[in-house]
C-alpha cells in the first residue's frame, strides 16, 4: 500500500522536477539537518579522456561518445581501480510533528541528475509539488540528501563522480539511518528506498549488490530501455555548467554540464498538456549542473541492475511520455526487464 499510495503522487511528481537551494520547512514536520562526514572505499573507473575548455570541445567529445554502439568507440574510461575518499554529505531529515503508527517507516531519497535534495522539497506551491510535505501528512518520515557534488554537499571533479561513488555514499547512508543516526526517531521500523532518475539508478544498482540493506524500493523516472544508452547524454543538450550560468556554476569545473536552456531542460523533463509553464521555468532557474562521468558511468554498463535476491515490494513508475528513457514512449518497454531483474521481489509493480 506504501508503494502505491506513494505512486499516485511520483506520477505527478515526475513531470514537476525541480532544484533549489531555497531550505524549506514542510508543513506538519519537523525537520533537522545534518552535514554527515563520511569515508567510503568503490571501484572506479578513471577518465581517460580528454578534458575540454569550452563548449566547442564538449561538442567535439559528444560527436564520438554519441555514436551508435555498434560503431565500437572505445570509452573514454579506464579499467576499475578501488579508491578510497572521504567527503560530507548534506542531508535533511523530516518526520511529522505529531508521530503515528507509520512514522518510524523512514523513506531514503535519492535524487536524480540536474536536482539537489530540494528536488524532494520544494517550496514552489509545495501543496502540489512537494514530495516530503506530501509524505509527511501521509505519517511517514523522510531521509533526503545532496548526492555528492552538489548542493551543500562535497564538490568533486565532474571527471570523476560517477554511479559507483554514489552508490557507496547511498550504501552508507542506508546502514546509518538504519541504525537510527541521522534520525530524531531512533531505530526505523522499516527502511525505503525511494530515487528519481539517476537516483533510481544508483538505489537499483544497491539493492541488486546489497539485497537486505532497504525493505521496500520505489523508483521513478526510471526505465532500462536503452538501444542507444549513450544517446541519452545528447538528449540533455548539454554545454559546460560554468561557461552557461559563470554566477551561479563557478565552483564546478569543465566537467560538469548543464541544459543549454529552457527547452532543452523541457524536452527532457516535461510534456505539452501535463505541465504548467511556471513550474518548468522555475525547474530551470534553480537546476543543477551533473558529471559527464556520472551520465558515461551510466553507459559503462559495469555495475549490476539484476536484483533476483532482493525480496522487497517494489514499485517502478515514470512518465507515459519520458523522451530521456524511453525514447518518448514507456507503455510496452518499462515494464521488462524491470520486472525479470527483480523477480525475487514479494509484489512487483510498475
Amino acid at each position: 500500500m506504501l508503494c502505491l499510495t506513494l505512486g499516485f503522487f511520483l506520477s505527478a511528481l515526475v513531470a514537476t522536477a525541480w532544484s533549489t537551494g531555497t531550505i524549506f520547512t514542510p508543513k506538519g514536520a519537523k525537520c533537522q539537518d545534518y552535514i554527515i562526514p563520511l569515508t567510503i572505499t568503490s571501484e572506479n573507473r578513471p577518465w581517460i579522456g580528454p578534458r575540454w575548455t569550452d563548449n566547442y570541445g564538449l561538442i567535439d567529445f559528444l560527436s564520438i561518445a554519441t555514436t551508435r554502439p555498434s560503431a565500437a568507440f572505445p570509452l573514454p574510461v579506464g579499467d576499475p581501480v578501488n579508491q578510497t575518499a572521504s567527503y560530507k554529505i548534506s542531508a535533511t531529515f523530516c518526520t511529522p510533528e505529531k508521530p503515528g503508527k507509520h512514522s518510524k517507516t523512514v523513506l531514503l531519497a535519492t535524487h536524480g541528475l540536474g536536482f539537489d535534495k530540494s528536488y524532494w522539497n520544494s517550496p514552489y506551491e509545495p501543496n502540489h509539488y512537494n514530495f516530503v510535505q506530501y509524505a509527511v501528512k501521509r505519517g511517514y518520515s523522510v531521509f533526503f540528501y545532496d548526492r555528492l557534488g552538489v548542493g551543500s554537499s562535497t564538490k568533486v571533479s565532474g571527471y570523476d563522480n560517477q554511479l559507483s561513488i554514489g552508490v557507496a555514499v547511498l550504501s552508507s547512508l542506508a546502514k546509518s539511518v538504519s541504525r537510527g543516526t541521522y534520525t530524531t526517531i531512533g531505530k526505523p521500523t522499516y527502511l525505503v528506498l525511494v530515487g528519481h532518475s539517476y537516483g533510481s539508478y544508483t538505489s537499483n544498482t544497491l539493492v541488486a549488490s546489497a539485497p537486505d540493506i532497504a525493505d521496500a524500493a520505489v523508483l521513478t523516472g526510471y526505465a532500462l530501455y536503452a538501444p542507444n544508452s549513450q544517446f541519452v547524454l545528447e538528449k540533455f543538450a548539454p554545454r559546460v555548467a560554468r561557461l552557461q550560468r559563470p554566477r551561479a556554476f563557478s565552483a564546478f569545473d569543465s566537467g560538469y554540464l548543464t541544459t543549454v536552456d529552457l527547452f532543452a531542460t523541457i524536452q527532457g523533463f516535461f510534456k505539452a498538456g501535463a505541465y504548467d509553464r511556471a513550474v518548468a521555468a522555475f525547474a530551470d532557474a534553480n537546476k543543477q549542473p551533473f558529471g559527464i562521468s556520472e551520465m558515461v558511468s551510466l553507459a559503462a554498463g559495469s555495475l549490476p541492475t539484476d536484483a533476483p535476491k532482493f525480496k522487497g515490494p517494489t514499485l517502478v513508475i515514470t512518465g507515459e511520455y519520458d523522451y530521456l528513457l524511453c525514447d518518448g514512449y514507456c507503455p510496452g518497454v518499462l515494464d521488462q526487464p524491470l520486472r525479470t531483474l527483480f523477480r525475487g521481489s514479494s509484489d512487483f509493480e510498475s
